[in-house]
């Protein structure tokens, strides 16, 4: 979304300009400003008196509880850390610290300076009435609850206009899936009118039934169930049709069947447009389905903002409740998430419940309602409040109508490159007569695409999978560029996704990004179908080489691994081995950085080779590694013959100290000790040294008579021009 103006609050900071260039800008200015002109609106009757009876309070527990305000010196005091003694502290020294926390937290930061974040009037003002709402806690309880209701009403009547929504109550809260808990809690209310006494004993004999199309995510209901402390058993997977979709159908029999078995048919969980892959449902004709079985039918996903950039006119209440989430879509942080829902109808006279007062079912459920309406829940539309009237409508609407534009864009882009699209075609350019209902069943928010060959099946190859997520992250580290993601599919393998609801771009710099973006997608396709169709040449030419093997690297995109394999080598210990591939790697590396080195399946090591060119000559790279080997054999070999010289000079020393040894014990016997000295005398102490010329242990007398020699030699005497000056 573009800036506006700097505020007038703004403008009253005479060191705006040098908060702005700090990571939290003037936002502390500001909070403080505004909290002192509450403080001082909320505080401007009771002032005075509070203080009074506050000093009376204090002097009169200090004359009847003396016991709690005399010091007490029979048990001295532990010792406290000093790093947990705080001072006080200016919040100039707070924020300062702050920021450094915020640098070396930061595993991206490499300046000196912290990072910016980025924040305009919308989200600066979405921050501040966080602030804002903790300084309302401070009021008294009825006062806070008819503030948070006025706040909440408003908020509700912006959001359903602003959305098309018509007949429904909201619930405001942080957690995403916290609405619909409370929802299913109020249903169980419902439809259980002993279930605030009895909890989950009350539907022991009758249980609940939760319906989930089988390509929806598992992770929501169970969510529900663990929220709620119901059993799995509740959860109903629904069939799929050939789209992907809910099989209404299956689902109508799938509910007769709980009927007839005693089970209770509570809820249906929709879907329009919900991650991954931003698949819809035929939302008339499972609302129509959930009508004739009394079914309460929940729908949550991105499609529920397309309204917003449809034209007006159209209003619909298809669903029981649904879940929005705009913090996302507007791109505006710290927003809360949305559940609108609508109150049940009362248990008739037909209803499991016979016997039972309506009435009393009613205020079950309205009991259940209470957590939903209490002042504290409704005071968390403030930041949301805030948000709307700071921004405007039309700015609101122009970042979601922007949003599914550059999803538009990106769709178009992908289909030009060849490439396996996923999702349905983001909505936003139907034509002015269209349903609004039909149109959020068939929009997808999102752009879900793959590299996947011509002619494969529902499901990529494995090596498939590998390629795709090389290029989901080489997409990644591409800077100022539309965010994609990687995302795992049961049907699809591994996927590519780009959803601009999420708090991606899709503002003023969207069109130079989506420009940007298709560029690098393009150059790292011809590598993906470059590498793809070299791959079985490379492999026909290892098994074609005697002296190179090939290897297995799981989880690895290039064109796969090498070992290099002198003859005989197969009995060589694995370190060894291991050591001669690093060894190869350490010299490929330096002609061509394509090389690395990984471990196989088999937890050996290997030469990798990565991603190629069209360009790329494989059979040289081979050569490259064959030579590099060869001179890694000869280098070893060279070792080796080393390593036998040294042993057998070593094995000689030893058999010479062995008899040297045994010499000087016949020495040391009395008797024998004369006679060997005098038909041997003992010969002068001589050392030792080993030729690596050959391997022999000759002895050092030479060394010691060449340096006796240059001892005895006389000094040379000092040249005059070089004599020492004589002392004065």
């Amino acid at each position: 979304m573009e800036d506006p103006p700097a505020s007038e609050m703004d403008s009253k900071n005479p060191n705006a300009e040098d908060e702005d260039r700090r990571p939290f800008g003037g936002l502390e200015f500001q909070v403080s400003e505004v909290v002192g002109r509450l403080e001082a609106v909320v505080n401007a009757q009771d002032g005075v008196t509070n203080t009074q009876e506050s000093v009376i309070d204090a002097q009169d527990s200090a004359a009847n509880y003396p016991e709690f305000f005399e010091s007490s010196n029979k048990e001295p005091p532990k010792e406290i850390p000093s790093d947990l003694e705080l001072d006080e502290t200016p919040m100039d020294e707070i924020l300062k610290v702050l920021e450094d926390i915020v640098m070396k937290t930061d595993p991206n930061c490499e300046s000196l300076e912290p990072p910016l974040l980025p924040t305009d009037a919308v989200t600066r003002a979405a921050i501040l009435s966080h602030s804002i709402s903790a300084l309302f806690a401070r009021l008294e309880r009825g006062h806070a609850a008819k503030l948070g209701g006025y706040i909440a009403s408003e908020t509700t009547r912006w959001m359903s206009y602003l959305f098309r929504l018509e007949d429904y109550n909201a619930y405001y809260h942080q957690e995403q899936l916290e609405g619909l808990v409370r929802v299913t809690k109020m249903l169980l209310h419902h439809k259980y009118p002993r279930y605030l006494e009895d909890g989950a004993l009350a539907f022991a004999n009758r249980l609940p039934c939760i319906y989930s199309c089988v390509a929806s995510p598992l992770g929501v209901v169970q969510h529900l169930c663990r929220q709620l402390g119901l059993p799995l058993a509740c959860v109903r997977p629904v069939p799929a049709d050939a789209a992907g979709r809910t099989d209404v159908p299956a689902l109508e029999r799938l509910c007769a069947e709980d009927a007839r078995a005693g089970r209770a048919p509570l809820l249906v969980l929709g879907e329009a447009g919900a991650p991954p892959l931003g698949r819809g449902e035929p939302l008339r004709a499972l609302a129509r389905a959930c009508a004739a079985l009394q079914l309460h039918l929940h729908v949550r996903g991105h499609a529920l903002a397309l309204p917003a950039a449809l034209p007006r006119g159209q209003t619909h209440s298809i669903a029981d409740s649904l879940t929005l989430t705009p913090g996302p879509w507007f791109g505006v942080p710290g927003l809360p998430t949305v559940t609108f829902y609508k109150i049940p109808e009362t248990v008739t006279a037909n209803d499991h419940s016979k016997g039972v007062n309506p009435a009393g079912s009613r205020e079950s459920a309205l009991a259940a309602l209470a957590g939903l309406t209490a002042g504290a829940a409704r005071l968390a539309a403030l930041p949301l409040w805030t948000c709307a009237r700071a921004a405007g409508e039309q700015r609101l609407t122009r970042r979601i109508v922007g949003a599914f534009r550059s999803a538009r864009a990106a769709r178009a882009l992908v289909a030009s490159a060849d490439l396996r699209l996923l999702s349905e075609p983001p909505g936003g350019d139907e034509p002015p007569n269209v349903d609004i209902v039909d149109a959020m069943s068939q929009a997808s928010a999102c752009v879900v695409f793959q590299f996947a060959p011509a002619d494969c099946g529902a499901r990529v190859p494995p090596y498939y999978d590998k390629l795709n997520s090389w290029l989901g992250q080489v997409l990644q580290r591409e800077p100022d560029m539309m965010s994609v993601e990687v995302c795992e599919t049961e049907a699809h393998g591994a996927a590519l996704r780009y959803c601009p609801l999420e708090g991606a771009a899709g503002g003023a710099g969207a069109d130079e990004a989506g420009a940007a973006w298709a560029g690098a997608l393009e150059a790292q396709l011809h590598v993906l179908r470059a590498t793809v169709a070299l791959r079985e040449p490379f492999r026909r030419s290892v098994r074609a080489h005697p002296r190179l093997a090939l290897a297995r690297v799981p989880g690895w995109a290039g064109l796969g691994g090498v070992r290099y394999e002198p003859a005989g080598w197969a009995r060589a210990p694995r370190a060894q081995q291991d050591a001669l591939q690093r060894s190869l790697v350490g010299a490929l590396r330096a002609a061509d950085g394509a090389f690395s080195c990984g471990a196989a399946d088999d937890g050996r090591a290997c030469v990798r080779f990565g991603m190629v060119t069209a360009d790329t000559d494989v059979d040289e790279l081979l050569a490259l590694v064959a030579d590099a080997g060869r001179a890694a054999e000869a280098g070893a070999r060279a070792l080796d013959d080393m390593t036998a010289l040294v042993k057998r000079g070593i094995s000689a020393a030893q058999e010479e100290l062995a008899r040297a040894a045994d010499e000087g014990l016949l020495r040391r016997v009395p008797v024998v000790g004369r006679v060997v000295a005098w038909w041997a005398p003992p010969a002068p102490p001589a050392g030792r040294r080993l030729l690596l010329a050959d391997g022999s242990l000759q002895t050092t007398e030479d060394i010691y008579r060449r340096v006796q020699k240059k001892e005895e030699e006389p000094p040379r005497a000092h040249s005059p021009s070089r004599a020492p000056p004589d002392d004065q």
